[in-house]
C-alpha cells in the first residue's frame, strides 16, 4: 500500500492514508496543503504524525517539547495554518484531532501558535478567518490579546477549497485505490 511516509520510517498506528487525505499544491501564497477526502466528526482522530526527532527546528518540524522537534516534511509538515483551525495536535501522542466536524473537500488546518514556542520563520497569515491574528510567530511571540486561547476550542468556519482541486484529489484517490487493489491481487 502506498504511504505518505518513506519506507525507512516505521509504520505507526493511525498513519495518514490516501483514502482519507491528499497532499496538493494549494496556491502561490500557501504552497502545499492537506486536503480531506472524507468527513470526520468533531473529536475524531485524524492521523498520527511520523518523522524523525531532532533537537533543531526546521520549516517542517513540529515542536514536541522544549528543544525537541519532530521533522515530518512528508505529511504533517504540509498541514496549513489557520487562526481558526479544524484540528489540533496532541504532542504527547502525536495525534491530530478534529476540533469540529470536517467535511470532505476542506483543507486540514492547525494553529501553529499552539505547538511552537517560536516558529522557524514568522509569516503574515493569510487564513482569511474572522479571528485572524495577522502575523504568526509562535506562542511566545503571540500578541498578548491572543495568548491563552484553548486549543480544543470548537470552530465553525469551514475552509474553502476550489472544486477543481477537490476533483483532482478524488481522481488521485481512485488511482491509488485501484493501484492497491491490483497490487494486493498479485
Amino acid at each position: 500500500m502506498k504511504r505518505f511516509y518513506p519506507d525507512h520510517l516505521e509504520v505507526v498506528p493511525n498513519e495518514p492514508s490516501w483514502e482519507d487525505f491528499c497532499v496538493l499544491d494549494v496556491d502561490g501564497k500557501r504552497g502545499q496543503g492537506v486536503l480531506v477526502l472524507r468527513d470526520f466528526s468533531q473529536g475524531s482522530v485524524l492521523f498520527r504524525m511520523n518523522g524523525t526527532l531532532k533537537t533543531e527546528m526546521t520549516l517542517h518540524t513540529l515542536q514536541m517539547g522544549p528543544g525537541l522537534h519532530l521533522d515530518d516534511p512528508y505529511f504533517a509538515g504540509k498541514v496549513l495554518h489557520s487562526c481558526e483551525p479544524n484540528s489540533w495536535l496532541d504532542t504527547d501522542s502525536r495525534l491530530f484531532i478534529a476540533t469540529r466536524d470536517i467535511t470532505a473537500g476542506e483543507l486540514l488546518t492547525m494553529d501553529y501558535d499552539e505547538t511552537e514556542d517560536v516558529l522557524f520563520r514568522s509569516f503574515p497569515c493569510c487564513c482569511g478567518s474572522a479571528r485572524c491574528r495577522g502575523t504568526i510567530g509562535g506562542r511566545l511571540v503571540r500578541q498578548p490579546a491572543h495568548r491563552g486561547r484553548r486549543k480544543t476550542q470548537v470552530l465553525t468556519t469551514p475552509a474553502e477549497i476550489p472544486a477543481q482541486l477537490y476533483a483532482t484529489a478524488m481522481a488521485e484517490k481512485q488511482h491509488y485505490t485501484a493501484e492497491f487493489a491490483t497490487a494486493s491481487a498479485s
